[in-house]
């Protein structure tokens, strides 16, 4: 028998993408994009066409409505999970987050939310022991929309593996769409989390895509992490992640903004906190030792290498923070060269070293996701 040490890790991959063009409002991409790649098979052109505009910045505007084309134009959401699927050992499972982008002003979706859900239903009955669906929430759906969100929720938590265990095993949130944590038609929402104890993943980065409704700082501070002060004291029982660490433009902002790096006390009024970087807030928040069940993740920042891991191996030397922090790749949103995502893990393992790479892609993945016992919580 061979020794524990040996064995192929169980790597659990925390965000990934895998939703199609068809899942975004047709006025998502520029000129009619959207629209046109529904129908017409030339987005390998048009994608190397966008990337030509600002050939030198591969993190551009362009390159990211690249990013989109190249793998959401593909038919299905199973082939793209095929793809990342092999990125990745045989044994590696993956959280997949649909998103709910019917209320943020581009207009309509060629396929529901439902049937999105239902597609990744199918897809976990299909992988059981690969993927990990998540269900896609925006309040708005409720008070625009007339879907009550609670019994949107329950169904699909009701739909089950052969085995007897959930399909679905978490919520997803995206506030820069165009609502806040603190929506009133929410709390039902969080409320729901706590009971069941579920894990949720919302965005927490600058970055990303935004309601066309609203100016980009003021879409961005839909996700600051001090929103969550309150939420996660009031249902201390839901385990939350807040993803992407802060986002790259934050981690600039830290090295670069000597202010943006004093902390304010915990419980300050926001105006007092507001000078701080979100990577500093996170940090302080999980180390404060005041929310046992707060994550975060690196999903998108971890393809930043060169340029953040020497601070991220510094950051994790903190045993708090390392216990609560996530691998995560953010698939497809950061798909920019095949080889970034097929050697990402191995390049991450190779950086932090193993004792730290299986605590956040093996250890802590299995307390967020409810499976084991969370340690020294």
């Amino acid at each position: 028998m061979p020794h524990p040490s040996n064995l192929p890790l169980e790597i659990v991959n925390c965000h990934c993408h895998s939703f199609t063009m068809d899942h975004v409002p047709s006025g998502f991409l520029p000129l009619g994009l959207t629209r046109l790649l529904r129908t017409l098979p030339f987005h390998r052109t048009t994608s190397w066409a966008l990337r030509l505009i600002s050939p030198l910045d591969g993190n551009d505007l362009f390159s990211r409505y690249a990013n989109f084309l190249d793998i959401g134009a593909k038919a299905t959401q199973e082939e793209i999970f095929e793809k990342l699927n092999g990125y990745y050992p045989a044994n590696t499972r993956f959280i997949i987050l649909p998103m709910d982008m019917a209320y943020m002003g581009a207009g309509t979706p060629a396929k529901t939310l439902a049937q999105q859900h239902h597609e990744l239903a199918e897809l976990a009955l299909k992988y059981p022991k690969r993927l990990i669906p998540f269900i896609a929430v925006d309040p708005r759906r409720e008070t625009h929309g007339g879907e009550n969100l609670e019994e949107m929720i329950t169904k699909l938590l009701e739909k089950q593996h052969l085995d007897g265990a959930r399909i679905f095993r978490g919520i997803k949130l995206y506030p820069p769409l165009g609502y806040l944590p603190n929506d009133p038609s929410l709390e039902a929402v969080w409320q729901l989390c706590n009971d069941y104890q579920l894990p949720v993943m919302t965005h927490c980065s600058r970055g990303g895509v935004k309601s066309k409704d609203l100016q980009k700082d003021v879409a961005a501070s839909y996700a600051d992490p001090d929103h969550y002060r309150k939420l996660l004291k009031k249902y201390p029982q839901m385990r939350l992640c807040l993803a992407h660490f802060g986002g790259a433009q934050d981690w600039d902002m830290y090295f670069k903004d000597v202010r943006s790096r004093q902390e304010a006390a915990l419980h300050a009024p926001d105006h007092e906190r507001r000078h701080m970087n979100w990577l500093t807030k996170i940090m302080q928040m999980i180390k404060s030792g005041e929310y046992p069940n707060l994550y975060t993740d690196i999903s998108y920042t971890v393809f930043y290498m060169v340029k953040y891991m020497p601070a991220l191996k510094v950051f994790l030397w903190d045993e708090t923070l390392r216990k609560r922090t996530l691998f995560g790749s953010d698939y497809y949103m950061a798909e920019q060269e095949e080889f970034e995502e097929r050697f990402l893990s191995m390049r991450l393992r190779a950086e932090l070293g193993d004792g730290i790479f299986k605590t956040i892609a093996c250890q802590n993945p299995l307390e967020y996701l409810g499976e084991q016992p969370t340690v020294g919580a």
